[in-house]
């Protein structure tokens, strides 16, 4: 069977329990990581290799921390072909290049990992860290110059849709400073690209960061000035989870100097954008929604007490539309999901500072309960959830969009 017929079939869930050996799974890893971004790739191949399990009736075969274990090892393969100048992604030359990998996967493996941790349940279900050797996990060694800072699609839309913590990439230099919590990139926002993967055929614009807030929230003032007055918030540059883990050891956090780096580098790129696709989609439209997309998980003690609501929509009390448009998304039925309006969250530093609803230039945010859409347990794509919920976000940006064009 050709590679290009295997990853069809594997897509698709055709593929049968003994075809889809160990060499069937590298190269369908292999496929994924040179069709689709590095996060993207990443997220799909856990998610499609889920589905292909269950379809199988053989969840119990899945291994989180060995499938994450050979999708950051192939782009190690990656990485090197390129540093040498290699051009050709066939997988012929993996197989020529990288005969431990193809023959003896478990010696590979224990290079890096002890037995009792690559064979414990807690690897099964979740991504352990190597206890012997590591592998640059996330980072891979690269640099800010190897994967850009946003992705950005480009429609003629007066809706724009902002995920600013959609990202899960560190650089090296400073992952290297970093504890090994923040590998995990933890509080990101889970696949949100796959669970809006209906803005293309609705013709609405799309950005989306790539690199994770643990480097520096793309959703705080630059400044440094807190979001929530009073509350717990937290930094431009985090230097904690949202569990309240330790980002780098005492001592160890990034002070003005690299903060400011880091602004230059990450911050200003994703806001000059923003802000050039605001303008383009006033000028054009004669208004301008943009839609603030976030998910988090169902509990964070941190932030909230108990378990967050489905939807919960911030406008900073109404400050960041019209009464119009605010009416319009009070009325909106979300139908078997909870729903809140500027409850815990208000709308973060992107919904509040590019609001000017007296020039037509309106911001929501909406930051999703997980539980909606993900296993939070495993942090797994759930696509029956996902498709559910999908069409009420579309249903709902379909209602914004019919609403502003008849009224703005």
């Amino acid at each position: 069977m050709s590679a290009d017929s295997l990853v069809e079939r594997f897509k698709k869930q055709q593929v049968e329990a003994g075809e889809f050996n160990h060499l069937a799974h590298l190269k369908v890893a292999w496929s994924y990581i040179h069709e689709y971004s590095p996060v993207e790739a990443r997220e799909r191949f856990h998610s499609d290799i889920i589905k292909l399990t269950q379809v199988l009736g053989a969840e119990e075969k899945y291994h989180r921390t060995l499938t994450d274990f050979f999708i950051d090892y192939l782009y190690q393969i990656k990485c090197f072909l390129s540093s040498k100048l290699v051009a050709d992604k066939s997988w012929d030359l993996v197989e020529k290049q990288c005969p431990l990998l193809i023959n003896d996967a478990k010696k590979l493996v224990n290079f890096y990992y002890s037995e009792d941790r690559i064979n414990s349940p807690e690897a099964k279900s979740h991504y352990l860290e190597a206890d012997k050797m590591p592998l640059d996990r996330a980072s891979l060694r690269l640099s800010e110059k190897d994967i850009p800072v946003f992705d950005v699609e480009n429609k003629d839309s007066p809706i724009i849709v902002s995920m600013p913590h959609h990202g899960q990439f560190i650089p090296f230099d400073v992952l290297k400073q970093m504890t090994p919590v923040a590998l995990n990139s933890a509080d990101t926002d889970w696949y949100l690209v796959q669970l809006y993967d209906f803005l293309d055929a609705m013709g609405i614009s799309r950005i989306n960061a790539n690199y994770s807030r643990y480097l520096i929230d793309l959703n705080r003032d630059s400044s440094g000035k807190v979001l929530y007055k009073g509350a717990d918030n937290t930094e431009l540059c985090p230097t904690s989870t949202f569990d309240r883990d330790a980002l780098y050891d005492e001592g160890e956090e990034p002070g003005s100097e690299e903060v400011s780096r880091r602004t230059e580098l990450y911050w200003k790129p994703y806001h000059q954008e923003l802000e050039r696709l605001i303008k383009r989609a006033k000028e054009q439209f004669g208004y301008c929604l943009l839609f603030e997309a976030h998910t988090i998980q169902s509990h964070v003690p941190r932030f909230f007490d108990g378990q967050l609501p489905d939807f919960n929509f911030g406008t900073n009390e109404g400050k960041t539309i019209d009464q119009k448009l605010a009416r319009t998304l009070e009325k909106f039925d979300t139908g078997e999901y909870s729903k809140v309006i500027n409850g815990r969250f208000k709308g973060g530093y992107i919904t509040r500072q590019y609001a000017k609803p007296e020039d037509n230039i309106f911001t929501i945010q909406l930051e999703l309960s997980q539980a909606a859409y993900l296993d939070e347990k495993l942090r797994l794509f759930d696509h029956e959830k996902a498709e559910n919920v999908s069409l009420v976000i579309k249903n709902l940006l379909d209602s914004l969009r019919r609403f502003c064009d008849k009224y703005f």
